[in-house]
């Protein structure tokens, strides 16, 4: 690559970090059955140029460690066995026992095993491994899409065209500097996050702690929670009569009314389901209301028929995902709830109260995977 001129070490024959992002790439074009030929001479006339590919990386690895993988393992204690799982649950590459790994790398994952040393369960260490990977990769793999989407395609297809003659330098300097804001956001806000759990976590504990002492009433117990699926009905029908882009904007539309919902009323979007939601709420009282706002809204904006489920009642939540029977019958009820309606259980009707919502008692009816009708009820708006 230095000979063709893709590549130019500096004086002293050295090359970056950025080199490295560049062999990467030559061999991403050489795996997608681009020949070398056509690699040198898009090289040698100018159309193929690995610039300034340092400006690319946020984070720079320090030096090697001056011990193999195996050797740091065998002085990082007995859980250190799990660190080759731990990488390939992060989607890395497992190291190479007979290679080292970069001393900083080392330093965080000494870190890693000393904090969660506490944990009885061996498994909590590939699930905190997994939850920080899904999370990671979906914010860093949604923000390079929008701005893929945003600032850089734009200009590539421009230059596709033929309209440019290379790559414009402000729209790459653009695309680095979003690319370089996003880990220092992700730590910012991360930090904040943390910082709303902690707070609530250790109030939480010391109320109870006092109730236990006598000097603080005792916790009303919790209420089950309220399980909400929304969905769009003719998603499929959309996508076919008006284009992939109108059902990409309807599920767009979802996913942010559903997370501002959840959020505004104390609950969290649990997840995406296509043409469909799935909300976690305090109580019964709050899943209505979240239910019938997401309706609502999805219904002004013209969504193909929106309707939704409501359930309430034990669930199991495990690395922020819910499971249970609870879940299924707010699933089921959500399917057989008619365009713009609202249906829910009658563990909710009882639990919920009628001050904002009344509730229509409508056919029993027979769900897949319940043996016996299951009573429903259609929500109304009953107050102001």
């Amino acid at each position: 690559m230095t000979s063709i001129g893709l590549l130019t070490p500096d004086e002293n024959g050295r090359f970056t970090f950025g080199a490295v992002l560049s062999v990467k790439m030559a061999i991403a074009l050489l795996a997608t059955s681009v020949p070398a030929e056509s690699i040198e001479r898009a090289a040698a006339e100018g159309l193929l140029k690995f610039q300034r590919t340092d400006e690319y990386l946020p984070y720079q690895p320090g030096p090697l460690s001056s011990r193999t993988f195996a050797e740091f393992q065998a002085s990082a204690g007995p859980r250190a066995r799990l660190l080759p799982a731990i990488f390939e649950v992060l989607g890395l590459p497992k190291p190479d026992p007979n290679a080292p790994i970069h001393a900083d790398e080392e330093a965080l994952f000494e870190r890693f095993l000393e904090a969660w040393a506490m944990a009885p369960d061996e498994d909590a260490l590939i699930r905190a491994a997994r939850l920080m990977a899904a999370g990671t990769r979906a914010a860093t793999g949604g923000w390079m899409d929008l701005q893929d989407e945003q600032v850089a395609e734009p200009a590539r297809e421009r230059l596709l065209r033929g309209e440019l003659e290379e790559f414009p330098d402000d729209v790459r300097v653009g695309f680095t500097k979003v690319t370089r804001l996003a880990p220092d956001m992700f730590l910012w806000l991360s930090a904040r996050y943390l910082e709303q759990r902690s707070v609530s976590g250790i109030v939480e504990g010391f109320e109870r702690y006092l109730a236990t002492r006598g000097l603080a009433p005792i916790p009303e117990p919790p209420s089950p929670p309220a399980i909400v699926f929304v969905d769009l009905s003719g998603f499929t029908r959309l996508t076919r009569e008006r284009g992939d882009e109108s059902a990409v904007v309807a599920a767009t539309s979802l996913q942010r009314h559903a997370d501002a919902v959840a959020t505004r009323l104390g609950g969290r979007l649990v997840k995406l389901l296509g043409d469909g939601a799935m909300l976690r709420l305090a109580d019964a009282a709050v899943g209505v209301e979240a239910a019938f706002d997401l309706v609502s809204t999805m219904s002004s904006e013209g969504a193909p028929s929106p309707h939704a489920g409501v359930h309430s009642g034990p669930v199991i939540e495990r690395d922020l995902d819910v499971f249970g029977q609870t879940v299924n019958l707010a699933s089921r009820i959500a399917d057989v709830a008619g365009p713009g309606e609202v249906l829910a259980s009658e563990a909710v009707v009882e639990a919920a109260g009628k001050v904002i919502f009344g509730f229509e008692r409508i056919q029993d009816a027979r769900l897949q995977g319940f043996p016996d009708p299951i009573p429903l009820y259609r929500v109304v708006r009953a107050g102001p």
